[in-house]
């Protein structure tokens, strides 16, 4: 029996690291591309987000992360000074290099409280995933733990970007988003907790004001 177990969570960890990635990638651009098309492009767009994060965020790691890991990966842990740096300098860059500044000008009370709300459940349900999960299943490895979903993050934005490009530039945003998922897992590895990531990606995606795409 245990020669079993250990034979299904190699075959468990293997599929979350080279085929789960690339069957939520078609799966969630064919599902922005179908949103789009048959709903208004907006409310498609918000549309392809739940789907996102309920079906291939949340179900995911509430089936592939026991219980009583959920708890501890939510803990809140101290950091040091570079472990705060990660997180300090991605919300920075967003701020000074991102749309924040030309975008705050549009911004109603609405609007921000609306953006903050979509930074929380999006960073949530991302974190959990593209870092609770993977540190979850590869702790003794830093490489398949942070650096591969990392990876695989960064790929996974060009199904959003498919029906609504970056101003920057989409291979720009996916690098970027590369890097910032290697800073938020460096952070999880070495807390042994999401807490921090999931700070720091609210802060980084309340900075894009994402509600005046939804409702401008």
């Amino acid at each position: 029996m245990p020669k079993r177990k250990s034979a299904y969570l190699l075959r468990t960890e293997t599929f979350l690291l080279y085929l789960f990635p690339p069957i939520l990638i078609i799966s969630n651009y064919l599902s922005f591309q179908f949103f789009v098309r048959v709903n208004e492009n907006r409310q498609g767009y918000l549309t392809a987000m739940v789907f996102y994060w309920l079906i291939w965020c949340i179900i995911p790691f509430l089936l592939f992360v026991s219980k009583g890991n959920r708890k501890l990966l939510l803990r809140i842990k101290r950091i040091n000074w570079w472990q705060a740096l990660l997180l300090i300098v991605p919300v920075l860059l967003a701020l000074f290099f991102g749309p924040f500044k030309s975008r705050i000008g549009e911004t109603s009370p609405l609007i921000i409280s609306l953006s903050f709300l979509y930074a929380v459940i999006n960073a949530f349900s991302e974190e959990l995933l593209w870092r609770g999960l993977y540190y979850d299943h590869h702790q003794g490895n830093f490489f398949y733990a942070a650096i591969v979903p990392a990876f695989w993050f960064g790929i996974w934005h060009y199904a959003p970007l498919s029906v609504q490009p970056a101003s920057a530039g989409n291979f720009y945003f996916i690098i970027s988003a590369m890097g910032l998922g290697i800073c938020w897992a460096a952070v999880t590895w070495f807390t042994r907790s999401v807490f921090w990531s999931i700070v720091s990606h609210i802060l980084v995606d309340f900075s894009g004001l994402g509600a005046l795409y939804f409702f401008k």
